[in-house]
């Protein structure tokens, strides 16, 4: 196919028509107030404070409105016929795997096929397959996560459905299909911990009464298989007056580690770090079971493991790239300063996770974002590589106490993903042909890693996906993706969408911003809370190399990210409106001010600030999008992408920073792309390509074209 911004005159003189530049054309009109909050002598306009708040129909019919003029507009774009046959059939042509557990010699994994949702299937030892759940036979059901109990016999199932997180905990039977029994509300990422014997399994539960916020007040419980849920036994609650004190915007979450006799109770946010305690597995059939608690949330301990009596931490502090360290649990008054460091830390790559096997320790290491793996010896500590069949990202590295080896997956920018067995007595990697199959190719593109310069002369990462013989005359369309939130590193990945952009004659780049982990935790930190300006200038700058490269132009280049990301993106819009030709952000957050007036927001005070404090609330104004709208800006294209039923992020933010930017100035264009089915993202990749189609359709109208 030729590239999609080879337009014919006609198709240009249709898109200069396509784009709105009046003030009526961003219809309806939006209601203003004189909302102002002067919390500790700040003054922060909030005009659009009407569009908050659950069950608000005002703001439901305005960002309905707005939905549906969007919607109007995207259908009479040029190239959205030819984005939507390109990426749904690049989406329909994989089969693609994830999630693989070994259960002794059965294989579990969830299989996406055509693009659909996911299906949860079970792989026996004779090769024969027989599927467990299916969500695609449930309108509007998709799996988010699941584990196997010991002996392969029960599965309990994340399920979520019209796109909300909060959904369902099943329990399946494994040989027949049919549902045990169901708890709800779970929250899509707090899996069930299963008890050694299979009987039954921590979870974490979403508060049902009261109202407010249901991420506070989370409560992990030991249900047996069977009971009703009024008889499972409490382990631990947030907000609860004891002596855990765990905050109300924690969630208690309960690991029961095969092979030993320690349940960790781990106390965790959106944050970095965490709290760690531990239990005899025994005294968790009595309510509140004496948890032990040995590290704090200072402490900087970001991964962990257990191996009979040994509590393995990964920390931080004091060592940014992590060094690894053993506790002995029987010690009576055991602390984490009584625990012995196995590896130091390096100060050429970032220990990133840790895994407990029965031959061996497996530890993934990252340098300059490409992982490898390395197997340690229990007694000697001595540590071998594992000889992988080449450079990426290893997003799964699956082990088990009661098992040899691990189960490990490799992918590139441009290479699909491919899960093996390792077996440490053969020292070999098995193909399991469940990775990603079909998969179409792309011989014609180079991914490349290079560096920008920030403001203050610190080195970024940057990543770069383009044709092979992509003319530097800076002719391409560009886009810039980032996120710098949580510690979190944008590793290579393939994804098609982003790989069919750049076929079509573009440049996908990956902006390694401050607030990622992807140089270790001094990154983290150098663009987190206080910090988070000098991700935005990193991200700028990504934007200001593709130009400098001769790749494309400021007017030719867009800003993508979504969620937390959105502080990125808004940042960089509001601080350089003219780095940029367009600006997207999916379920973003604008608007940190006021992230206490919705549900999920106490969540984030760890990692951006606390607005109920003098320099917590001056933290927040500095780095919100929202009050950095200047009236009578020439700001680029914006495209907002919404999910009506996000449970992360409110739509709210969306509406309140879009309407903004709209009062700003009339000429800007704002679209709003709502979702009804949608939460925080789509959960198929057919509905992913519709969505992406959308945004690529947007930018071909609004990046300047070549003349």
């Amino acid at each position: 196919m030729p590239t999609l911004r080879a337009l014919s005159a006609i198709a240009l003189l249709a898109i200069l028509l396509a784009q709105p530049a009046t003030a009526d054309d961003n219809a309806p009109s939006t209601r203003r107030t004189d909302a102002v909050d002067h919390d500790f002598g700040l003054a922060m306009p909030d005009p659009y404070r009407w569009m908050e708040g659950e069950g608000n129909q005002e703001f439901t019919t305005w960002l309905d409105a707005q939905g549906r003029r969007t919607r109007e507009k995207l259908d009479t774009l040029p190239t959205l016929a030819a984005w939507r046959e390109r990426l749904a059939a690049a989406a329909a042509a994989g089969t693609r795997h994830s999630q693989h557990r070994l259960e002794g010699e059965r294989l579990f994994f969830l299989r996406a096929v055509a693009g659909k949702e996911r299906m949860l299937l079970v792989r026996d030892v004779d090769g024969e397959e027989h599927t467990i759940f299916d969500a695609n036979a449930q309108q509007g059901a998709s799996i988010s996560g699941y584990t196997v109990a010991p002996g392969g016999d029960q599965v309990a199932v994340n399920i979520t459905r019209g796109g909300n997180e909060a959904g369902e905990l099943a329990v399946f039977d494994a040989a027949t299909g049919n549902v045990v029994e169901t708890l709800r509300p779970v929250w899509s990422e707090f899996n069930a911990q299963w008890l050694p014997d299979g009987t039954g399994f921590a979870y974490t539960r979403m508060r049902t009464e009261g109202g407010g916020d249901p991420m506070l007040g989370t409560t992990a419980y030991l249900h047996h298989v069977g009971d009703a849920p009024d008889k499972d036994v409490l382990l631990a609650r947030a907000g609860e007056k004891d002596a855990l004190k765990i905050v109300a915007n924690d969630f208690p979450l309960v690991f029961l580690p095969q092979q030993s006799d320690w349940a960790v109770l781990l106390i965790a946010g959106a944050r970095a770090s965490f709290r760690v305690c531990e239990a005899p597995v025994a005294a968790l059939s009595r309510a509140k079971p004496g948890w032990r608690c040995i590290v704090d949330d200072a402490d900087a301990v970001q991964s962990f493991d257990v191996r009979g009596d040994t509590l393995y931490l990964l920390q931080a502090g004091g060592a940014p790239n992590r060094h690894l360290l053993a506790l002995d649990l029987r010690k009576p008054d055991a602390k984490l300063a009584d625990a012995q460091e196995i590896v130091a830390e390096r100060p050429d790559v970032v220990l990133s996770e840790l895994s407990v096997a029965r031959d061996a320790l497996y530890l993934k290491v990252m340098r300059h974002g490409l992982d490898s793996i390395e197997r340690m010896d229990y007694t000697t500590h001595a540590r071998q590589p594992v000889a992988m069949p080449g450079e990426g990202s290893i997003y799964l590295m699956r082990t088990d106490p009661r098992q040899d080896g691990t189960l490990l997956s490799l992918e590139g920018w441009t290479t699909p993903r491919k899960v093996y067995r390792y077996g440490s007595a053969t020292s070999k990697l098995v193909d399991t042909g469940l990775g990603a199959l079909g998969e179409r190719e792309y011989p014609g593109l180079v991914a490349e890693e290079t560096e920008a310069t920030s403001a203050d002369g610190t080195k970024v990462p940057l990543s770069l996906i383009h044709p092979k013989n992509l003319p530097r005359d800076g002719s391409a369309h560009a886009i810039v993706f980032g996120y710098g939130g949580y510690g979190m590193s944008m590793q290579p990945g393939f994804a098609t969408d982003n790989l069919e952009w750049a076929n079509a004659g573009n440049v996908y780049a990956i902006c390694h911003v401050r607030g990622g982990g992807e140089n270790g935790d001094a990154w983290r930190i150098g663009g987190t809370g206080p910090n988070k300006q000098r991700g935005i200038e990193d991200f700028i700058a990504c934007a200001k190399e593709l130009a400098a490269r001769g790749l494309t132009t400021p007017a030719r280049t867009a800003g993508f990210s979504g969620s937390m990301g959105g502080l990125l993106t808004g940042g960089a819009y509001t601080t350089a409106p003219d780095a940029w030709g367009a600006m997207v952000v999916q379920s973003g957050m604008f608007n940190p001010t006021r992230i206490l007036s919705a549900k999920n927001g106490a969540n984030q005070v760890a990692e951006i600030g606390d607005p109920r404090t003098p320099a917590g609330m001056r933290q927040l104004l500095a780095m919100d999008p929202y009050q950095h709208v200047k009236e009578g800006t020439s700001y680029p294209p914006l495209l907002l992408v919404v999910g009506l039923v996000d449970q992360r992020v409110p739509p709210s933010e969306s509406g309140k920073f879009g309407a903004r930017v709209m009062a700003a100035n009339a000429n800007t264009p704002v679209w709003f792309r709502t979702g009804a089915q949608f939460g925080h993202f789509a959960t198929s990749a057919n509905e992913h390509a519709l969505e992406m189609a959308d945004i690529y359709a947007f930018l071909d109208a609004y990046l300047k074209t070549p003349r």
